[in-house]
């Protein structure tokens, strides 16, 4: 009876490890695709703004520099250069909102999810560092004034981090519940300074943007913490309620 309880117990640690094995594989290939549709995603609005929106620039740019080189143009010349640029700036604006519709969510819910996950994009482009954004609860559409505060609190952290952390590895955590959206962001860098602490006003020009953070989340009734993490590191946590009406 021993000997099959060891067999059944090391039968079981067995699976676990195989299914661990298994779990980690489908991790790194949806990783892989998730790397290779982003890359896609970089190619293709590269080439909508070679192809659409490039030649415009170049078509203005080179207008403008022969009414300029050319100091016998009368008058009559120049208003109808001018003309010729205000068409050509209208037709590149309108090209260039295309492009923005096609890359843009195709769900209002989306928005933020998105955006974010282009913010640690760039961030680990530029830093080297890991990032990894989670998604907690159902996304669903934030007011408008919700999802601009959301989004700076994110870009304002991530600008701390690149700056004062050295972190490694970025965690990004968007929670919708029913009546609160909460976002996360936490880092295994340094740490705060020693003797730091979070302050509504200002001091010594120390405060980590956090004077501008918080009063754009308590505007819209929400909360900001600051703190150190135990495992070193930080943590910036944001809830805002979803009840007030923001627009």
């Amino acid at each position: 009876m021993t000997a099959l309880r060891d067999w059944a117990a090391g039968a079981r640690t067995t699976h676990r490890a195989s299914a661990q094995v298994v779990g980690d594989l489908q991790a790194d290939r949806a990783l892989d695709r998730a790397a290779r549709r982003v890359s896609a995603e970089r190619q293709r609005l590269a080439s909508a703004l070679h192809d659409h929106v490039s030649p415009l620039l170049f078509a203005m740019a080179a207008r403008a520099r022969r009414a300029a080189e050319r100091p016998e143009t009368s008058p009559d010349e120049l208003r109808e250069a001018l003309r010729a640029l205000t068409e050509e700036l209208e037709e590149t604006q309108r090209r260039l909102r295309g492009v923005i519709t096609e890359a843009s969510p195709v769900s209002p819910a989306e928005t933020v999810p998105t955006a974010t996950q282009r913010d640690l994009d760039d961030f680990t482009e530029r830093t080297g560092a890991g990032t990894h954004l989670l998604l907690q609860g159902r996304a669903e559409h934030l007011p408008p004034a919700m999802e601009r505060v959301a989004l700076s609190c994110l870009r304002q952290a991530l600008f701390n981090i690149e700056r004062h952390a050295n972190a490694g590895l970025v965690v990004v955590t968007l929670e919708y519940r029913p009546h609160l959206f909460t976002l996360v962001v936490q880092d295994d860098g340094r740490g705060l300074p020693e003797g730091f602490e979070p302050r509504a006003v200002p001091a010594n020009g120390h405060h980590w943007g956090f004077t501008s953070m918080a009063e754009k989340v308590e505007r819209i009734g929400g909360s900001v913490v600051l703190r150190p993490l135990d495992e070193g590191g930080t943590q910036l946590r944001v809830a805002l309620p979803r009840w007030t009406g923001a627009q």
